[in-house]
């Protein structure tokens, strides 16, 4: 075997080498977007459980609004909107959007429901507006978007760094969007809200 053919195995096998070790790092760099990507995916189903609890709410805020002729539909007509933007299946960006749009409507129809002193007796809005329930859920959203922002942060920085942005790019992971909630409404103690005997009212 002479020199020029040692050096061309030699040369083959360095470069195959190199190719693996590239393939592995790609294989690598893929596989820990998907797990942070399902990570803050599985952050996000957590708030959209509590969510919920305030959409199921949005009926009930109407009837009582309609109950003392509260006149501030637009409020209550955004808020439902946002409502059906989030029911929608549709991106998690969107349905990050779609959270704080509906979060910031929420505080808005509590601020409206502020003026109206005979609503705060009312035993429809004490069940449901009380601190038995709002606060509770109020600390669970922050408890809730304080995990999906980490976990959107760990994310996003392996979005923008080199060389995993490459593979970022190639394979299509974007940037999420960050979850910015209102403020905590404090009321008085009450009962924890159940739909299912708001009704009945």
């Amino acid at each position: 075997m002479n020199i020029t053919t040692m050096i061309w195995i030699g040369g083959s096998i360095a470069i195959a080498i190199v190719i693996f070790l590239l393939v592995k790092g790609w294989i690598v760099i893929y596989n820990k977007f998907v797990y942070w990507k399902n990570r803050v995916e599985r952050k996000f189903a957590d708030i959209d459980v509590v969510m919920q609890q305030r959409i199921d709410m949005i009926p009930t805020l109407a009837q009582i609004a309609k109950k003392y002729s509260i006149h501030e539909w637009k409020t209550l007509k955004d808020t439902i909107e946002a409502r059906s933007r989030w029911s929608k299946d549709s991106s998690l960006s969107d349905k990050v959007q779609a959270a704080q749009e509906f979060e910031n409507n929420f505080l808005k129809i509590q601020a409206v429901f502020e003026r109206y002193p005979k609503v705060k007796a009312d035993h429809l809005y004490q069940q449901m507006m009380g601190s038995g329930n709002i606060t509770r859920v109020e600390r669970r959203l922050r408890e809730f978007r304080l995990g999906y922002n980490h976990a959107a942060q760990e994310y996003n920085q392996r979005v923008q760094m080199f060389p995993r942005n490459i593979v970022a790019w190639v394979h299509g992971f974007k940037m999420m969007s960050y979850l910015t909630l209102g403020n905590e409404v404090n009321q008085g103690k009450q009962e924890a809200y159940k739909p299912q005997e708001i009704f009945k009212d």
